[in-house]
């Protein structure tokens, strides 16, 4: 999965895209509390059909299954499924779980969401489970509420096979069981990473004096051997810094001028002691669903870390394409709407030379898959399908313009237009 993460926040019916792994995510809320015109699938929603994203948001219940089946024939690509649900009828989250299962599909419940009891069936069929939010499970009730014993062994028994398919821990099935089902077990944090449901890299156990095997992002001292990529927040500008073993470093700033020095590791700072300079300056890198924030003594941050990892230093040069953070470039809520796809800079600055006029929210992104994405402007949830319709009707955008959140971009390319 790839990151992007960002300061996920919602409310029942609201709902938050991310960009997991490296860098970058944005929030894209939905908001609905019912079936109408405009979400005849509700609880079932289609985030981003482009992205591939949908989201159970409310109560799962005999209607759900149906409305799942109809968004994935809208969403054929999905590939996420974002959960907001107290829970609700146990065989119709066994019925989505197969097949998101089936589909191979990323189940993730974000920061102030949650996915109780039923919902709960959904989250582990998926091939990647994220748990940032609240997880519980329980036991089951009978069918129909009134005692039925005899019904619920049978669901019971559906339960548990569809749970062993999924490779759920024999720990987490027996909290399950052992939990009354006016309870609810809510999985901590440290729970949530013991099982599994959280992609966050575990703490390396390491010798100060050795390069360490893993990386935690949380924590500096596993940084030892390796080489952190950061950029300026103003500029989307790149700076290097090499953590040799024996402690002695070479720090490439933005510019692209390189200094030497030392440096060492604390479990919350990275500090510096580069040449002219006799003193340690201390970083402190803190990790938030907006990406791994780079403070400085001060408590200010003005540079983001992008990765830390094996790269050789001596091959790294400075970018001259990144001219931002896709986060900043796509306000929380909004997506980006995008009028053409380009393989190169100077494929992407032809077209907007040819068929922009209006460019004062003109952004271009830089897709995984190398083609650079040109952006016209952003949109609000409410605004993406009047818009799309009204101005692909006046051939104001092309007819295969659509509206992303940004989750497969990961830089900002400046087209050198100004």
């Amino acid at each position: 999965m790839h990151s992007s993460l960002r300061a996920f926040i919602s409310k029942v019916g609201t709902f938050v895209l991310l960009a997991v792994g490296v860098a970058h995510a944005c929030i894209f809320p939905v908001s609905a509390t019912a079936q109408t015109a405009e979400y005849p699938n509700y609880p079932v929603l289609a985030l981003d059909k482009a992205e591939g994203i949908i989201a159970i948001v409310d109560e799962i219940d005999f209607r759900t299954p149906l409305a799942f089946e109809r968004t994935l024939s809208e969403v054929p690509n999905a590939s996420m499924l974002m959960l907001n649900s107290p829970g609700g009828a146990v065989h119709s989250a066994l019925s989505i779980a197969a097949r998101v299962r089936n589909l191979g599909m990323t189940t993730v419940i974000f920061e102030e969401h949650e996915c109780m009891s039923a919902c709960a069936l959904i989250f582990f069929a998926g091939a990647e489970r994220l748990a940032w939010g609240e997880l519980g499970v329980h036991q089951i009730s009978s069918p129909d509420n009134q005692g039925n014993m005899v019904g619920g062994q049978f669901a019971l028994a559906d339960v548990i096979d569809a749970l062993n398919e999924y490779d759920v821990s024999s720990e987490v099935i027996g909290l399950m069981l052992r939990t009354p089902p006016g309870d609810m077990y809510v999985f901590s944090p440290l729970e949530n990473r013991r099982y599994g449901f959280l992609n966050e890299p575990q703490t390396a156990a390491t010798n100060s004096n050795e390069p360490s095997s893993e990386v935690d992002l949380s924590n500096p001292k596993t940084w030892r051997g390796k080489v952190i990529t950061g950029a300026l927040v103003s500029s989307g500008k790149k700076w290097y810094a090499s953590l040799n073993a024996d402690g002695s470093t070479t720090f490439q700033f933005s510019s692209g001028q390189r200094s030497e020095g030392r440096y060492y590791l604390t479990e919350t700072e990275v500090c510096f002691q580069l040449a002219p300079n006799q003193n340690y300056a201390c970083r402190r890198p803190l990790v938030t669903q907006s990406g791994v924030r780079w403070y400085d003594e001060d408590g200010s941050y003005q540079s983001v870390v992008l990765s830390v990892d094996e790269t050789s230093f001596t091959a790294i040069s400075p970018q001259v394409n990144l001219a931002a953070s896709v986060a900043q470039r796509i306000p929380p809520g909004q997506c980006a709407l995008i009028v053409a796809s380009r393989r190169t800079v100077e494929e992407a600055r032809e077209y907007v030379l040819t068929n922009i006029r209006d460019r004062r929210f003109l952004n271009a992104f830089l897709g995984r898959n190398g083609w650079i994405a040109i952006s016209v402007g952003t949109l609000k949830p409410d605004e993406v399908d009047p818009v799309l319709s009204n101005w692909k009707a006046n051939g104001r955008i092309p007819q295969d313009s659509y509206c992303s959140t940004g989750t497969n971009y990961i830089e900002v390319v400046n087209l050198g237009l100004q």
